[in-house]
């Protein structure tokens, strides 16, 4: 057990907003001095039984993220290959079947993706309930009111008990921002900080807190100064949501979308004006299937997409391949996947997957306002061949082929992007490979943060290049990337003349306050400077000292 240094503690802000209340350690960790009692195999059928019923009770009382992800649990419950791994071990031991799950989620954790750290989080909390199962320990509390809730993670599984009305806060030890506990405390409005590690692990229950979801900061006995400061800063963010109008919005002259990735985000999106997606991952339709998706499955898809979102849909075509391992496509295994057979390339190489993917865009309901976006461009053969192809299918089926563009992430495709806007119909930037690839750095590793900042001037001088390209010719150019959902580098991209951003859509408000305070500055002036800059620390500081 570590000790606490201070009163003062930080990890990483995952849902806005101030939460004080009073500690309540929630202790789901294993604990293998306790014997099984059930084989792993006779739990896995009581868990799937609890999970079913779990399931329906969600489902009645509308929460279907929940209920989509014990759906998913209850798939890695009956995966074959964890299933045939259960017969390799002693099945009444509790340690040698969490080791399947650990061995098979530090597959998963190793990969770069966030997607893909999620499904790992996953996989080890089925292995978690398999084994209290196995033990048959009883995982439900009860909440007092005003309480912060500390966990090293929560699932579905555990919440599902759990009297979250009761809850002002959530602190996870573990998880990314797309871990279910992030999504629930989101949808509630509950504010969350994330990644604390060992930090807290000294704390005990009914401690008085104090979080704050939006930089990550947490106050153990807190000041009545430190509370007054947190309680002001959750009313100016409050003003800022409030003040994000659909009226003030379109004065502004920029366009909004939004990010879109998963079930859970569809099903969950709310919002009164925001209604285009500037970036769908396909990849989930597959990920979330143990068996290659058929046309009508993808196309159901899209058409909820379409039901629910009324504008834009720019689809990006299957993004995977290399790290992203999908057991029933048997992709290759390669030693530096970030720069082998991923995105189009993985895609041209299996026209039978492409096919049914662009068969699906053309067979929705929502065809006529779908933009189909390739990933992982990096020569102008690459996308001609892909635009050959989609219109090839589309005059088959005797329908219009829709908008086609790319997304720019490799240095090779800022440097031709010339070429591009003769033969595009629109641009996307995915700042988050592209700054992987200008600055040499696997943006998965701790290690190398300092090299990992998209406000860098050499990926600013990229992105700066494709927009000014872009502009010139008439060719729509956005931002799918994070930097689009963060209101210092969002603004960054506005001073090099970005007007299309897609983001995050909890983070649209900060965003647009960013830039409508900061509208008049001399943009010219600004832009010089950040590109001319020799570090991003020294960009960083520009825009701190220039902006409000």
């Amino acid at each position: 057990m570590s000790e606490l240094n201070s009163k003062y503690v930080t990890g990483l802000g995952a849902s806005r907003g101030v939460a004080i209340g009073k500690s309540f350690i929630y202790e789901n960790e294993v604990n293998f001095n306790n014997p099984a009692k059930l084989s792993c195999l006779e739990a896995t059928k009581t868990l799937i039984i609890k999970f079913d019923n779990q399931i329906v009770a969600f489902e009645k009382e509308n929460r279907k993220d929940e209920a989509d992800v014990l759906q998913a649990y209850i798939l890695i419950l009956q995966d074959p290959e964890i299933l045939s791994q259960f017969e390799t071990v002693d099945q009444n031991s509790v340690e040698s079947v969490f080791n399947v799950f650990e061995e098979t989620a530090s597959l998963f954790q190793n990969m770069d993706d966030e997607y893909f750290k999620q499904r790992a989080e996953d996989i080890l909390s089925v292995g978690k309930h398999l084994v209290f199962c196995m033990q048959q320990i009883d995982k439900s509390v009860s909440l007092e009111s005003e309480t912060i809730l500390i966990a090293s993670d929560l699932t579905p599984a555990d919440t599902s008990s759990m009297e979250l009305h009761k809850v002002n806060g959530i602190v996870l030890k573990e998880g990314g921002y797309t871990s279910h506990a992030v999504i629930v405390a989101k949808n509630l409005g509950i504010p969350c900080v994330i990644g604390v590690k060992e930090k807290l692990d000294s704390l005990e229950s009914n401690k008085h807190l104090a979080i704050d979801g939006s930089t990550g900061e947490i106050y153990i006995d807190p000041t009545a100064d430190e509370e007054k400061n947190l309680l002001n800063k959750q009313i100016e963010h409050k003003k800022i949501i409030d003040s994000f109008s659909k009226e003030k919005y379109e004065t502004l002259g920029l366009t909004y979308r939004v990010n879109i990735g998963s079930n859970e985000e569809i099903s969950s999106f709310e919002h009164p004006f925001l209604n285009s997606i500037g970036l769908f991952r396909s990849e989930f339709i597959y990920l979330d299937s143990e068996t290659a998706p058929d046309l009508e499955q993808q196309t159901n898809v899209i058409n909820n997409i379409g039901d629910k979102f009324s504008g834009t849909i720019v689809y990006r075509t299957l993004d995977i391949g290399g790290d992203k391992q999908v057991n029933y496509l048997n992709l290759p295994k390669e030693e530096n996947p970030f720069l082998g057979v991923r995105g189009i390339r993985l895609s041209l190489a299996n026209k039978s997957l492409f096919e049914s993917q662009i068969k699906s865009i053309l067979n929705s309901n929502c065809v006529d306002r779908i933009k189909i976006m390739f990933p992982m461009i990096s020569t102008v053969p690459d996308f001609l061949e892909s635009k050959e192809f989609v219109e090839q299918i589309a005059s088959e089926m005797n329908i219009a082929s829709p908008p086609l563009g790319i997304m720019v992430e490799t240095p090779s495709s800022v440097f031709l992007v010339d070429k591009f806007v003769e033969i595009v119909d629109f641009i996307s930037i995915g700042t988050n490979d592209l700054t992987q690839y200008i600055m040499a750095a696997d943006r998965g590793n701790s290690h190398l943060t300092k090299y990992q900042d998209s406000l860098s001037p050499a990926v600013l001088r990229a992105i700066s290049k494709v927009i000014d390209t872009g502009n010139a010719n008439n060719i729509e150019v956005s931002v799918c990337g994070e930097m689009a959902s963060d209101p210092i580098s969002a603004f960054a991209l506005y001073v090099l003349g970005l007007t299309t951003f897609s983001m995050s859509p909890a983070a649209a408000p900060f965003v647009f306050n960013k830039i409508v305070k900061n509208q008049n500055l001399d943009k010219s002036d600004l832009k010089h400077k950040i590109l001319n800059a020799s570090n991003y620390k020294e960009v960083r500081e520009i825009l701190n000292s220039e902006t409000s």
